[in-house]
């Protein structure tokens, strides 16, 4: 029985890559800047959107120079903000494999 093994993906066209510190494929080479862009932004916005449902969740507890220690399952911004923070997480894990 063999196993799967995770591999590399391109960030333009998502297709296998060999080399263990590539980004993008060869023929996503010429797109390097607009994808770099759009990694950055999307980070950008994931980061936006978790600061400002921080926000809410510290605005919520009362305090905005404390952690937030919410974990109540009735509030449905405790779960945005926790899927925003494991997004952002994924985006800044693609953006570091840009190594400029």
């Amino acid at each position: 029985m063999k196993f799967a093994k995770k591999q590399l993906t391109c960030l333009g066209c998502k297709a296998v890559i060999s080399g263990p510190n590539q980004t993008l494929c060869s023929h996503c080479k010429g797109r390097e800047a607009e994808l770099y862009c759009k990694t950055v932004a999307n980070v950008s916005d994931l980061e936006m959107l978790f600061g400002k449902l921080w926000t809410q969740c510290q605005e919520c507890q009362g305090s905005l120079h404390q952690d937030v220690l919410c974990t109540s399952r009735d509030c449905p911004i405790f779960y945005r903000r926790r899927k925003a923070q494991k997004d952002m997480a994924e985006a800044r894990v693609q953006l570091d494999r840009w190594d400029f």
